[in-house]
């Protein structure tokens, strides 16, 4: 691939969209070619899907449900977003990615690590991205950025937009989310912790001064700060 793909990923609360919106300000700036996307979604179907994953919280889906929606997403993005961006040269800024899946399916809700890898390889054509920038933040850190009532960890009160399907899932299970992130960027070189924690200009920096020392050459012509 001619492009550079970079993903962002974390628990509720960390910041990723705010994150990947600076980045691409600093790149369309700069006048480095890129797309911003996101999962589910990209596409009209995979906007669709998005929806009954997300936007539907009676709905009942188990963790092997989940996964097969996820993944048809996945692919009908993939092959017609990401792949062909990257094709062009562009930069991908993408939020979430298949490490989501293995984290949210697998860690938290126990989905076998070799039925995801099955299904996810059938989805991405083994596409992976060039960077996984996992930002972390404390459970209750990310709770409080969603402003949700930390009283009661069993029942979340939201005082925001409406909660997803997702964000309606308890305290332990975000905990859950939280260290399975943790634990495969503790495995795989390609998945860095960056410390969400702070300002929004103080986790920017970070993600600069990350992307600079990974990739001076690909991301040429970027203003990052010296």
């Amino acid at each position: 691939m001619k492009g550079c793909f970079l993903v962002f990923e974390g628990p509720e609360g960390a910041g990723k969209s705010l994150q990947i919106g600076r980045l691409a300000e600093r790149l369309s700036a700069s006048g480095v070619p890129h797309l911003v996307t996101r999962e589910p979604g990209g596409t009209a179907a995979a906007e669709a899907i998005r929806s009954v994953l997300l936007d539907r919280p009676e709905l009942r889906l188990d963790g092997i449900a989940e996964l097969l929606l996820f993944s048809a997403s996945r692919r009908v993005h993939v092959e017609e977003v990401i792949r062909p961006a990257l094709e062009r040269g562009e930069v991908v800024l993408c939020d979430r990615f298949e490490l989501s899946t293995r984290v949210y399916q697998g860690w938290a809700r126990g989905v076998a690590a070799q039925t995801i890898e099955r299904v996810t390889r059938a989805a991405t054509g083994g596409l992976l991205p060039d960077l996984y920038l996992v930002l972390d933040v404390p459970v209750k850190v990310g709770l409080g950025r969603q402003g949700q009532d930390q009283q009661d960890p069993g029942q979340l009160a939201f005082f925001g937009p409406a909660p997803d399907r997702i964000e309606l899932e308890k305290r332990s299970f975000r905990e859950r989310v939280r260290e399975g992130y943790r634990e495969f960027a503790a495995a795989e070189e390609r998945i860095v912790v960056v410390d969400g924690s702070g300002t929004p200009d103080e986790v920017e920096g970070r993600v600069l001064g990350l992307l600079e020392e990974r990739f001076p050459h690909r991301l040429r012509g970027a203003n990052f700060p010296r």
